[in-house]
């Protein structure tokens, strides 16, 4: 199985999430589906690295 972590940063801030199956990129959000977590969706966060050797995407909160 390929799950992967993510890796939410929110300004000083760190959240791990884990067993992500999907991401969906869309205009004004980002969708993570989970087989065990109802889908969650972030506005405003941007991605700031894929690794898919160490499978893990960071997303980072936006400045405003």
């Amino acid at each position: 199985m390929c799950n992967i972590k993510v890796k939410l940063i929110t300004g000083a801030q760190q959240q791990l999430l884990t067993d992500i199956t999907l991401i969906t990129f869309a205009d004004d959000c980002i969708e993570l589906h989970s087989f065990f977590e109802p889908v969650l969706t972030l506005s405003g966060y941007q991605p700031v690295t894929m690794d898919l050797l160490a499978g893990e995407v960071v997303l980072q909160q936006y400045k405003q």
